[in-house]
């Protein structure tokens, strides 16, 4: 399913979903006190979350790998050394938290927490689309 086959009805209920969790994170509440003060339930609040990510990462163009498996492409040599670089955000609060999604591209890994900014997660998804 993607965005442009979805009801009229459904995108309503999208675009509703996606201003109540603009407003909750532009609140600077935790998700938790902001959805009781607007009597909205946290299980929907975070079902919403999961779907909206699930409708955007399938919305990103997918590498064409041809006809041959992807075990069988060309990968980085394994005595190569990894390379790594954390980027961290300020904002995070429980770095015990598990990430909500985890975005695996070539050999870039990228942890995705439920209060990623919208902002991050945009440049985060054109950097994507770039590859």
């Amino acid at each position: 399913m993607n965005i442009s086959t979805l009801t009229p009805d459904k995108q309503v209920k999208l675009q509703y979903w996606l201003d109540v969790i603009r407003q909750c994170r532009a609140s600077g509440l935790t998700n938790q006190v902001w959805c009781q003060q607007h009597d909205i339930s946290l299980k929907s609040y975070y079902y919403w979350i999961a779907k909206i990510r699930k409708l955007a990462l399938e919305e990103l163009p997918r590498k064409n790998y041809g006809s041959r498996p992807v075990m069988e492409q060309t990968l980085p040599a394994l005595d190569a050394a990894p390379e790594f670089t954390e980027v961290s955000f300020c904002g995070r609060q429980d770095s015990s938290a598990a990430p909500a999604a985890v975005l695996h591209i070539d050999t870039v890994t990228v942890d995705l927490f439920e209060d990623t900014p919208r902002e991050l997660l945009e440049a985060i998804l054109k950097a994507v689309r770039s590859c």
